[in-house]
């Protein structure tokens, strides 16, 4: 599991130029420290999301179902992109696509720092263009092609191939890449991560309002089940 970058670095690197620095030499991704998250973005959850558009809740399933999961994830955390290629797809299957579970996705950015907010940044600018579908497909090629965008010779020739996907062309993605506000946006979901839920790695997951200790497909059936019936009374 990764853990949470340091606000003050964050801060201080512009968002593109860093990522294009590359990754680690060795190719691997090191584990940041946990920071104190500021007052006022973890203020900025109580302000009320639009329906759609890049700033919007990123869910799948129907917005009404019984039981909410909120994953806190990171586009450049091996363990998540393995989540969502092992586990994921079942959980969708039985619980999502039935309408039982409401499954939103939440960035929790980990190392190497710039990548990671570069990638979470550009998935809600697709939303901008397709709404929620077009920032689960970059999401989900973010993910299936993590080692190649992160570990490449040139992370940004690997990235417009992504956003080409949902339609984005290089100046729509070098313009994406300046929208400080979505940064903004991510740093709320990381505060309300930290502050609300005590998370510091990823992936994380809470499943109506409670953080759980769930990996397996086995052990999501368990929780959603369990919350499922609570549902029903």
């Amino acid at each position: 599991m990764l853990r949470l970058l340091p606000r003050a670095a964050l801060a201080a690197v512009p968002l593109f130029l860093a990522a294009c620095g590359g990754a680690s030499s060795n190719g691997e991704q090191q584990p940041a420290d946990e920071t104190e998250a500021s007052a006022e973005n973890a203020a900025a959850e109580t302000q009320t999301k639009p329906e759609t558009g890049a700033a919007a809740e990123m869910f799948l399933g129907d917005p009404d179902a019984p039981v909410t999961v909120i994953e806190y994830a990171s586009v450049t955390c091996p363990h998540c992109a393995a989540f969502h290629e092992t586990v994921f797809p079942a959980i969708k299957e039985k619980y999502v696509d039935t309408g039982k579970v409401k499954f939103v996705f939440r960035e929790f950015p980990t190392a190497p720092a710039g990548l990671s907010y570069v990638g979470s940044v550009l998935a809600r600018c697709a939303a901008d263009k397709g709404g929620r579908d077009a920032y689960f497909l970059v999401l989900g090629a973010l993910f299936k092609t993590q080692r190649t965008w992160i570990y490449g010779e040139d992370p940004k020739a690997e990235l417009l191939k992504i956003a080409a996907q949902a339609g984005m062309d290089e100046a729509s993605f070098d313009a994406c890449m300046q929208r400080q506000e979505l940064v903004e946006l991510i740093n709320a979901n990381v505060d309300e991560a930290s502050n609300k839920y005590q998370i510091n790695s990823t992936p994380s997951f809470v499943v109506d309002g409670e953080k759980q200790a769930v990996r397996t497909v086995e052990d999501f059936e368990k929780v959603l089940d369990a919350a499922l019936a609570e549902s029903q009374g």
